[in-house]
């Protein structure tokens, strides 16, 4: 029998500091993917890593046998081995991760509320099982109706029109503590999605100076470079990062890199060579951290991560629970069409033995008619193979002795073949 689960971690249950130990960077789901199939318990898998979860769907064969290989293959994808109190602290099982996804996929359960940029996260971690074969029919009808969901609140309610994201939660913790309009830099490391987010956003609060964009990518900050033209001037330099931040009010990090790409002694030698002190304002975006925290302690320089903007989240709760019970009741409604068919799919099997036997039964009857010496009427076979499907039913039926038992039996006839409706569709 097929289980579903879900297992890993997301802002909920951990801290930041213990979530960007399990990140897996997009260059390496689906290796990790392929892990996963080797578990002969884990029938199909779908791996979502995002700056708020990573976390594993699965449907397994057995729950503890799967949620076992589960914890097995978080201690391979754990960055640090030396702390092995440190493993996924959130399970769901069956229902509850339908649920759960659904919840996800419409920004209930995100940090920003409402997020917009799950649905195209979602989709890619599909995509990527997909393609390794790890996904199959279970989780494929799950993830359709998933996005479906999404699409759905985002359409159908007010969710959509009050989305946030990260990066936009993150220029507004800047501009209350900077005023955007005066002269001075401005700079977003990395081009990904999340930092071409953080220019979209800055673009429409600061227009006297040019925003600098330092990427390790030439290719993508050409990209921007035709996207935006003089409001935004790149830098590929990076292995001069550290003096272009020391020069700016403002910095946005957003990137991939599994490290620090902005270290304590480099800011510090840096900021030493640059001379006159201004505040700067650091806003690490990513998960992992990309900025070292031990930067927060050099004077001047006030360091703030992902889970600092809670404040700014947690404004107008009122407002979230209501929307959250339009978006619920979606929710609910297609939790409903996968449970339909859950249900459906269960009896297929069956559907497809009785389809066979009635086959067969038919098959033999045309054989019967062609080796007989004088061939048997049409009238007289559709008269044969009606009894033929009846006689199981109805020895099964009389054979009962519990009256009880016969009574649901032929209570279940009578639903299943329409007895109690006219051969012209209308009740007897």
């Amino acid at each position: 029998m097929s289980h579903l689960v879900v297992c890993g971690l997301n802002y909920n249950s951990s801290p930041l500091t213990i979530r960007e130990k399990f990140a897996i960077p997009e260059s390496c789901v689906k290796h990790a993917l392929r892990m996963l199939s080797e578990y002969p318990e884990i029938e199909e898998s779908v791996l979502l890593s995002t700056c708020n979860r990573t976390e594993v769907y699965a449907v397994v064969t057995d729950v503890e046998a799967g949620l076992k290989r589960l914890d097995e293959f978080f201690k391979h994808v754990r960055q640090i081995a030396d702390h092995e109190s440190l493993k996924p602290n959130f399970r769901l099982l069956r229902d509850d991760v339908c649920l759960h996804l659904f919840r996800v996929a419409s920004g209930l359960n995100s940090m920003v509320f409402g997020e917009a940029q799950i649905i195209s996260q979602i989709k890619k971690a599909h995509e990527a099982a997909s393609q390794t074969g790890n996904s199959g029919v279970i989780l494929n009808r799950l993830f359709q109706l998933a996005l479906e969901t999404g699409k759905r609140v985002r359409m159908e309610t007010s969710i959509g029109r009050r989305a946030m994201s990260i990066s936009s939660v993150a220029v507004e913790l800047a501009k209350k503590q900077i005023n955007l309009n005066a002269n001075f830099e401005v700079t977003v490391i990395g081009a990904g999605t999340m930092a071409q987010e953080c220019i979209w956003h800055l673009q429409k609060v600061k227009q006297a100076d040019p925003l600098i964009v330092a990427n390790r990518s030439s290719e993508r900050l050409g990209d921007l470079n035709k996207q935006y033209g003089e409001r935004v001037e790149t830098d590929s330099n990076f292995s001069a990062v550290a003096d272009r931040v020391a020069r700016s009010r403002l910095v946005l990090v957003a990137t991939s890199a599994p490290q620090y790409v902005l270290t304590y002694e480099e800011l510090a030698a840096a900021l030493e060579k640059n001379g006159a002190r201004r505040d700067l304002l650091i806003v690490d975006l990513s998960v992992p951290r990309n900025v070292d925290p031990r930067i927060a302690t050099i004077n001047g320089v006030t360091l703030k991560h992902a889970e600092d903007l809670s404040y700014i989240l947690s404004r107008n709760k009122e407002e979230r629970q209501a929307l959250s019970g339009e978006a619920e009741t979606i929710v609910f409604e297609m939790f409903d069409k996968f449970q339909v068919w859950q249900n459906t799919r269960a009896v297929v099997p069956t559907i497809v033995k009785m389809r066979q036997r009635l086959e067969s039964i038919r098959q033999l009857q045309l054989s019967k008619k062609t080796d007989a010496p004088c061939g048997i009427g049409e009238e007289e076979i559709s008269r044969i193979i009606v009894n033929q499907i009846l006689h199981g039913p109805t020895v099964g039926l009389k054979s009962k002795q519990n009256r009880r038992s016969q009574q649901k039996r032929a209570e279940l006839l009578e639903e299943l073949f329409e007895l109690n409706s006219r051969c012209d569709g209308r009740p007897a």
